[in-house]
C-alpha cells in the first residue's frame, strides 16, 4: 500500500525543461510504501488522454562521480486513470537499497506516433536509522562460507566446534529463509496471474451508451442525482419575472410581492420512497442589488394536494457574500403519514414578512440523493438528453400496433399480443410510464389456464417521473394451457375503487436489466473498469445512429431532387391537350389532385348510390383505355369533349347509339367523359347506365371491348385495352380488390 506519495504535475507545453526539485525524500525502510505519482496535463490544463499511449520513465544513480542508469520494467509504470492523466510508479525495493540523488526524466509516446519530452526531475533515497544497525552486524550477516572456512582454519579445535554449532544455525536459517522466498515466489507468481488476467479484461472493454456526451464538466464521485429539473421549474409564481439560461433560473425581484416560484408538472415530478432518508441540495447567488433579508431565502420538495413539504434546504446566513455561489441544504426522512402524493415539485421562496424585496436572486444545481450526505452536482443521467444504459437497448416486445395513450376507468386498462409467446423461466421486465390513482395498483397478469395469471404489482421507479416497473420470471404454472400465451395484461387494482388511469409508453424486454424505450443511442462509451461515472469511459458514435443518419440524408438528397427534377418539368406537363396526343412525364404527380373545371376529378373511385349520382364528376384513366368506374354511371355531352377522341357520348348524329373501338394508345391519355347527371335514367341517348358486371372483380385486370344497347340499362361491360398503369388510390367504397 502507497502510503508515502510524492505527487509530481508533468506539463505539456513547449517551454524551457528546468529540472524541478521536488524535495521528495524516501527512506530505504520504506518497502512496499513509496509511490511517485504523475498529473500529466495539456497545455490547456485539461487532464491528458493516455488511451494508446506509453508512459516511460528515465532514472539515474550515482556511483561517486560516475552516472549510472537505473533499470526501470514497462510494468511497473501503473497507468491509474486514462481519462484523467493518471501515472504511479511504486519505488521499489532496488531503489531504496541505493542511497542518494535519484535524476529522472519522463517521456510519452502517443498512438499517432508523436513523442514528447516533458519533464526532468530529482528526488533523493536516504538510508533509514535501522539499516544503519543492521550494517554494524556485517561482519555476521554477510560473512560467505569460504571466509568461514578459514577463520575455522586458524581457530582451536575448541573453537571450531563452536562455530560448527553456528553453521549449523547459519544452515538452519538458510532454510528458513529457502521456505520464506518460496512462499514469496508464489505470492509473485500470484500477482503475475493477476496482471495477466488484468491485461487479458483489457481486451473485454467495459461499455455505457448514452443520447448526450454533455457531462465531461460535472464530479461524478458522489451519489446518483434522482431529481428532474428544466427550464419551466419554476414558472409559476410571484415576486418578479423568471428567466432560465445555461441550468440557471434568475429572478429580479420588483416589489410586487415575496418570492414564490414552482410548477407543478407531472413530466417532472419524482417519486421519493417512504420511510427513505434524502438530501436536497442546490446553489444560490444573492445579487448586490438585493435589499431584502437574505436569511428568509430557501428552497424546498414538496408534493400536492395541500403543498406539504418533504425537504426544505438551509436559509441563506446573514452574512453570506453578494455576487456569489453558495451551497444550502436539507436533509430529511420521507413521511407521507399514509397520504398518496399526486405531484412532486420544488418551489423557491422567501419567508413572508412586511418588507417586500428586490433585486436579483439566482438558484441552480437542484439535486436529491439518498442518504444524509450532499455529494457534488451531477446530472440525472436517466432521463434526456442522456438516457444512459450498461446495455445496448433490448428489443420492446409489446405490441408494435397498440396506440398510446391510454385512458381508461376500466378494471382492465391493457392487453395485447406481444410479438412472441411468454417463455416460461424466462426474466422479462417489463416499465410503464403513466398515472393512476393513489389507490389502485397496476398489476400484471399473463393468460394462464385459470384464464389469468397474476404476475405481480409494478413498483415506482425512482429517478424518472410516473414510471413503473416489474422484473418477474413466469413458471410453467402460469403459461400452460394458455389459449393465447403472448398476451400481456395489465389491470387497475383493487377493482372496488377504479379510477381514471392512463398509460403513456410501455416495453417489455428480456432480461433483469431495463433498457430506455427508445428507437436509438448516438454514442457509445469503452472503459476498462466496470463504473458509473462516464467520465470513466472513452466515447464515440454507434453505428446504428450513423446508419439511420446515412439513411435520412439519402432520403433528404432524394426528395431534394425529385422536387429539383419537379420544378423543371412543371412548365411541360402542368398543362396537358385533351385532343391530340402527348406524351407525359412518368414521374408526373398530381400533388394538388387534377381539376376539370374546378373539380378534382382524379380523387377517387366511388360507389354510386341513391344519395349520390356523381354530380359534377368526370371521370379520368391513364395508361391504358378507358377509366372504369363502379355501379351506375351516366355521361350526358352532346357535343362531346370525348368525341373524336375515346369514346362518342350521346346524340352526335349517329342514327344508333354506337362506340367504336377504343384507340390501343401506348402511354396514356386522359379522357373527360362530362358532368354526370344527377337524374338516374335507364336508357336512350341522354344518359347511359355502365354496370361491372362478368364477374370482373378487379376492373384493372385487361379485358375485351364494349357492348351496347341504346334502350334498355347495360348489364355487361367488357373493354379492349390493357393493364391499368396508374388509378388514384381505392377508398372504402372502391370495391377494389387488392393483389
Amino acid at each position: 500500500m502507497a502510503r508515502k506519495k510524492g505527487e509530481i504535475v508533468v506539463p505539456t507545453k513547449p517551454v524551457s525543461r528546468a529540472t524541478e526539485i521536488t524535495y521528495f525524500t524516501f527512506q530505504s525502510y520504506d518497502k512496499n510504501a513509496g509511490l511517485l505519482q504523475f498529473q500529466i496535463k495539456d497545455q490547456d490544463g485539461r487532464p491528458t488522454d493516455l488511451f494508446g499511449a506509453t508512459v516511460r520513465l528515465l532514472m539515474f544513480i550515482y556511483s561517486g562521480d560516475e552516472k549510472k542508469e537505473f533499470p526501470i520494467f514497462d510494468h511497473q509504470i501503473i497507468t491509474e486513470s486514462y481519462l484523467e492523466g493518471i501515472v504511479k510508479y511504486p519505488i521499489p525495493d532496488m531503489l531504496l537499497s541505493y542511497e542518494g540523488k535519484v535524476d529522472a526524466n519522463i517521456y510519452i509516446d502517443f498512438p499517432d506516433g508523436s513523442h514528447t519530452d516533458n519533464l526532468a526531475f530529482t528526488f533523493t533515497i536516504e538510508k533509514s536509522v535501522i539499516d544503519w544497525d543492521i550494517q554494524l552486524n556485517g561482519e555476521y550477516y554477510f560473512k560467505d562460507f569460504q571466509q568461514l572456512l578459514e577463520q575455522v582454519k586458524a581457530e582451536s579445535a575448541g573453537v571450531i566446534e563452536e562455530l560448527l554449532g553456528d553453521v549449523k544455525e547459519v544452515v538452519d536459517h538458510a532454510n528458513e529463509q529457502i521456505v520464506t522466498m518460496n512462499e514469496e515466489v508464489e505470492k509473485l507468481v500470484d500477482k503475475v496471474n493477476e496482471a495477466s488476467q488484468q491485461v487479458e479484461n483489457l481486451g473485454r472493454f467495459k461499455r455505457m451508451y448514452s443520447n448526450s456526451i454533455d457531462f465531461f464538466m460535472y464530479d461524478f464521485s458522489g451519489n446518483p442525482n434522482i431529481a428532474i429539473a428544466d427550464s419551466d421549474t419554476f414558472k409559476w409564481g410571484e415576486g418578479g419575472a423568471l428567466t432560465y439560461e445555461n441550468g440557471e433560473y434568475t429572478v429580479v425581484m420588483d416589489g410586487s410581492g415575496r418570492l414564490v416560484k414552482w410548477n407543478t408538472n407531472p413530466e417532472t415530478s419524482v417519486y421519493l420512497k417512504d420511510k427513505t432518508q434524502y438530501t436536497m441540495s442546490c446553489e444560490m447567488y444573492v445579487g448586490a442589488d438585493y435589499t431584502g433579508d437574505v436569511t428568509q431565502v430557501f428552497a424546498n420538495y414538496a408534493y400536492t394536494d395541500g403543498g406539504q413539504v418533504l425537504i426544505q434546504t438551509s436559509r441563506l446566513p446573514r452574512d453570506v457574500p453578494r455576487n456569489t455561489w453558495v451551497m444550502v441544504k436539507g436533509t430529511s426522512t420521507i413521511d407521507y403519514q399514509g397520504r398518496e402524493p399526486k405531484v412532486l415539485y420544488f418551489t423557491w421562496q422567501t419567508v413572508s414578512n412586511t418588507t417586500i424585496p428586490t433585486g436579483t436572486l439566482k438558484i441552480r444545481k437542484l439535486k436529491i440523493e439518498e442518504g444524509a450526505d450532499a455529494t457534488p452536482y451531477q446530472p440525472n443521467l436517466l432521463v434526456k438528453p442522456y438516457q444512459i444504459s450498461k446495455l445496448p437497448l433490448n428489443e420492446n416486445l409489446a405490441n408494435k400496433e397498440q396506440a398510446f395513450p391510454i385512458s381508461s376507468r376500466q378494471y382492465l386498462v391493457y392487453s395485447a399480443e406481444m410479438i412472441e409467446p411468454f417463455i416460461a423461466n424466462q426474466t422479462y421486465t417489463l416499465t410503464l410510464k403513466g398515472r393512476k390513482p393513489g389507490t389502485q395498483s397496476f398489476r400484471v397478469y399473463t393468460t394462464g389456464p385459470n384464464n389469468t395469471s397474476n404476475i405481480g404489482d409494478m413498483e415506482i421507479v425512482e429517478g424518472l417521473a410516473d414510471t413503473w416497473r416489474l422484473t418477474f420470471t413466469p413458471t410453467s404454472a402460469n403459461l400452460n394451457g394458455s389459449a393465447s400465451p403472448s398476451t400481456l395484461q395489465i389491470y387497475q387494482f383493487p377493482q372496488a375503487t377504479m379510477g381514471q388511469v392512463t398509460i403513456d409508453s410501455l416495453k417489455i424486454e428480456k432480461g433483469d436489466i431495463a433498457t430506455p424505450n427508445i428507437s436509438e443511442h448516438r454514442y457509445f462509451g469503452e472503459g476498462i473498469k466496470d463504473s458509473n461515472n462516464p467520465n470513466d469511459y472513452s466515447w464515440d458514435i454507434t453505428e446504428e445512429y450513423i446508419e439511420r443518419r446515412t439513411a435520412d440524408q439519402i432520403e433528404k438528397s432524394e426528395k431534394e431532387q425529385e422536387k429539383l427534377f419537379l420544378t423543371k418539368t412543371e412548365a411541360s406537363t402542368s398543362l396537358m391537350d385533351l385532343t391530340t396526343p402527348q406524351t407525359v412525364s412518368a414521374l408526373k404527380k398530381f400533388n394538388g389532385g387534377l381539376l376539370s373545371n374546378g373539380i378534382n376529378v382524379g380523387v377517387e373511385y366511388a360507389e354510386a348510390v341513391t344519395t349520390d349520382k356523381y354530380n359534377n364528376h368526370g371521370a379520368v384513366y391513364l395508361g391504358g383505355c378507358v377509366w372504369l368506374t363502379w355501379e351506375t354511371l351516366g355521361f350526358s355531352n352532346p357535343s362531346g369533349w370525348g368525341r373524336e377522341s375515346t369514346i362518342r357520348v350521346g346524340n352526335d348524329g349517329h342514327t344508333g347509339f354506337t362506340y367504336p373501338d377504343v384507340p390501343n394508345i401506348f402511354g396514356g391519355y386522359i379522357w373527360i367523359g362530362g358532368s354526370c347527371l344527377p337524374d338516374y335514367t335507364d336508357g336512350g341517348f341522354g344518359a347511359y347506365h355502365i354496370t361491372v358486371s362478368n364477374n370482373f372483380d378487379d376492373a384493372r385486370q385487361p379485358i375485351v371491348r364494349f357492348i351496347d344497347s341504346p334502350t334498355t340499362p347495360v348489364k355487361r361491360l367488357a373493354v379492349r385495352g390493357f393493364a391499368l398503369v396508374f388509378a388514384p388510390a381505392p377508398t372504402t367504397n372502391s370495391k377494389v380488390e387488392e393483389n
